[in-house]
């Protein structure tokens, strides 16, 4: 290839991607700005939907990819424009190796680009089948409400947020959903504490969990003044549950997750009184708490999706 060619696309390509560079900079001030201000705006009210942190992550995540694919945009149009209408040989003259690591440095940019847009879509996959879950396991919760129940999702608990709370005469219960591991999975069981997935001896630590069911026990009480107990409940889909010597917390299946409204536990029942102040609180809960932030929501999901390499 002649050398004025080889150097007349590095530095067009160069300039291309110094735009794009600049428009993806540009757009992160902004985001920036705009959490700056947050500070200053009224809080907005939580939504109560199912897997609400996961509909946030999807929304975050889709500008981010909306982004990078707009900059490339940017760069093929600008790299079209330059190659259709550039100049030929006004840049000084520099050795050819000098151009050669121009065009490398291009490549190179152009590979990272690539490569984060398709992590985020392999990240944005996962999320949307995490949701479906979700989704289901919200229908399925629709039979505890037909027996006497009130259902509330996504309930925020100081930093940490609560899948589902069933409060009912018989307690309220704390209904987790834990995805099986992205290998596969036959089997899942209690094991010192732990979610054990076989084949593979994959364990989930539960410390979190059980630290989220604390402070969810802890804030009822407060919050209508005498003691709650909370009765644990993990949904697990895709997994036969096999039976362990350990009873807490109860593990179900995602597709007999409400088999857990015949557990009674007589410290776990309800008065009238009690029954209605824990619904008042948790319906205050849940419509007055502001959205959690992208730090929070990547810090919950990174416990039950994991990201890609990049992302």
């Amino acid at each position: 290839m002649n050398s004025l060619y080889l150097s007349a696309y590095a530095v067009f390509t160069s300039i291309a991607l110094s735009v794009a560079v600049a428009y993806l900079l540009v757009c992160w001030l902004v985001v920036m700005a705009n959490g700056l201000l947050r500070r200053f705006r009224p809080a907005r009210p939580g939504s109560c939907r199912p897997g609400e942190v996961i509909h946030q992550a999807l929304k975050i995540t889709g500008r981010r990819s909306d982004q990078f694919r707009t900059a490339a945009l940017v760069f093929g149009v600008a790299m079209l424009m330059l190659t259709a209408f550039g100049r030929l040989g006004w840049w000084p003259d520099w050795p050819l190796w000098a151009f050669v690591l121009i065009a490398v440095a291009a490549a190179a940019l152009q590979g990272f680009g690539i490569v984060k847009i398709v992590q985020l879509t392999r990240y944005r996959i996962r999320l949307s089948r995490l949701l479906e879950k979700h989704v289901a396991m919200a229908r399925r919760l629709a039979e505890a409400q037909l027996r006497g129940n009130r259902v509330y999702h996504s309930v925020p608990i100081g930093d940490a947020i609560v899948d589902n709370v069933v409060v009912g005469p018989n307690g309220v219960y704390s209904v987790h959903l834990f995805p099986p591991p992205d290998k596969a999975c036959e089997t899942v069981s209690l094991s010192n504490s732990d979610l054990l997935f076989q084949p593979g001896d994959i364990r989930y630590d539960l410390r979190q969990y059980r630290k989220n069911i604390g402070a969810l026990a802890g804030a009822l009480s407060e919050g209508i003044g005498s003691k709650v107990v909370v009765l644990p409940v993990i949904a697990v889909s895709d997994c036969l549950i096999e039976s362990s010597a350990e009873t807490l917390p109860m593990v179900v299946s995602l597709e007999s997750c409400t088999s857990f409204v015949g557990w009674k536990d007589p410290r776990a029942f309800l008065m009238n009184e009690e029954l209605e102040a824990i619904n008042r609180w948790l319906a205050k809960q849940s419509l007055e708490t502001e959205s959690e932030s992208m730090r929070e929501v990547a810090g919950y999901l990174d416990r039950q999706v994991a990201r890609p390499a990049l992302v």
